[in-house]
């Protein structure tokens, strides 16, 4: 005889196994909460919708000169519809000298941030954002934040970025064996 306890444990984990939700937190010791329902869509049958969110605090954390924390990987899918805002330093003329990377990993390349001017204090934290949208021949299955300069630099209290993904598709078979930043 089953006990009610082990049923209902049953239950739930089979109940969120069938909605495909998942929760992450604390990862590697940068914070996530990352919430994802996937499904087919009607209109293009090669895309999956899905919502999920990825809060990374870097308060604290330091990045080696020309070093970079890599922050999003959806590998062996590509992101079709996402969206990054990033609070980070930036200077008086409200220019950061970090730069966010997407792209396939190891191809990824500076997003063109837009600076978000009611939210920023330049000389201190700026908050920037960009739509992240994979392009025929560019997929983007990877995000990362990058150092560009000659100095460590450890980011201050109240730095993160947001990381949205909102719709994603299967990466081409002949793109799908480059996700990996190591290479």
């Amino acid at each position: 005889m089953i006990s009610q306890k082990r049923l209902s444990v049953g239950l739930i984990a089979t109940t969120i196994f069938l909605t495909g939700a998942t929760m992450t937190l604390l990862i590697s010791g940068i914070s996530t909460v990352s919430i994802a329902n996937a499904q087919q869509t009607t209109a293009a049958p090669s895309k999956n919708v899905v919502r999920d969110s990825a809060i990374i605090l870097l308060e604290g954390k330091s990045i080696p000169a020309k070093g970079f924390i890599h922050l999003y990987d959806a590998t062996p899918y590509m992101i079709t519809n996402g969206h990054i805002a990033a609070n980070i330093p930036c200077d008086t003329s409200s220019v950061s000298p970090l730069k966010i990377l997407i792209g396939q990993a190891p191809n990824v390349k500076p997003a063109e941030l837009e600076l978000v001017k009611p939210l920023s204090t330049p000389g201190k934290l700026c908050i920037y954002h960009v739509d992240v949208n994979s392009k025929p021949g560019s997929p983007i299955t990877d995000i990362a934040i990058q150092n560009p300069t000659g100095n460590t630099m450890t980011l201050p209290p109240a730095s993160t970025v947001v990381i949205g993904v909102n719709e994603i598709s299967p990466l081409p078979s002949s793109a799908g064996m480059q996700g990996n930043m190591t290479k």
